[in-house]
């Protein structure tokens, strides 16, 4: 089971967008997959129209365990609860182990035998993002055309630094995927070059193109696969789909 957050300290990037539309397009290749959403916003839910009673929120405020909602064949989803996770994080911080308390109260997804989890995260630094990197392994970070989305990435980098030495472990990065890419534009270029020279070949060929499809299927709460087949987005993340699935 391969443990992947999708983080950086910067918003708009795409983090929600890459969860759900690789995790689609690695359960229609037939991998087992789980998105956890560590995010107040709530946008993995909320791009399924799913409000759930029970979430991450009740995972970790009474190791509630019935909360896994099947979205699709293979694709499965952990909603945050909204505003139930600063509760839980507030518990969280009462608790001198509290940093410890996500991967232990969600160890119990390891009978499922999904192939791959993501962990969507907020681009704050909270203490649920710090706590999930504990139980995580490695690091997907997107990008977008920006300096500040470059800083975002190294922030994260970082923090997964300190986590890795605090938990005792390894997190390694998983990738550096760009996206909303527009190969027209100076700044895109840019980005992208500055990415592969600081990162190298963490950085994925595949780069996500800004693609209006996108956006549309969230608004029709289906994936870019399913709204979209023949647009851009559908080609790159058929193609991001294949790298992960080669890395791994």
């Amino acid at each position: 089971m391969k443990k992947i957050a999708i983080a950086t300290s910067k918003g708009g990037v795409g983090k929600t967008s890459t969860a759900i539309n690789l995790g689609a397009g690695l359960a229609r290749k037939g991998k087992r997959v789980l998105i956890v959403d560590c995010d107040p916003q709530g946008n993995v839910g909320g791009h399924f129209n799913i409000a759930s009673e029970h979430t991450l929120s009740e995972l970790l405020n009474d190791g509630h365990q019935d909360v896994i909602i099947e979205v699709r064949k293979n694709l499965d989803i952990i909603t945050s609860g909204r505003k139930r996770l600063y509760d839980a994080q507030r518990q969280l911080t009462k608790d001198d182990f509290g940093i410890f308390k996500f991967e232990e109260r969600i160890s119990f997804i390891k009978d499922f035998k999904y192939d791959f989890v993501f962990c969507d995260f907020s681009p704050t630094d909270t203490l649920i993002n710090r706590a999930a990197l504990i139980f995580c392994d490695n690091l997907l970070i997107p990008i977008s055309p920006g300096i500040d989305s470059i800083m975002g990435a190294e922030r994260y980098i970082e923090v997964a630094q300190e986590i890795s030495a605090r938990g005792n472990q390894t997190i390694d990065i998983f990738g550096v995927l760009v996206n909303l890419y527009e190969k027209k534009t100076i700044i895109s270029r840019e980005i992208d070059r500055v990415a592969r020279e600081k990162w190298s070949s963490k950085v994925f060929n595949t780069r996500i193109r800004k693609n209006v499809a996108i956006g549309e299927a969230r608004i029709e709460n289906q994936t870019i696969f399913e709204y979209a087949p023949r647009s851009n987005g559908s080609k790159d993340f058929e193609a991001l789909t294949a790298e992960v699935l080669n890395a791994s």
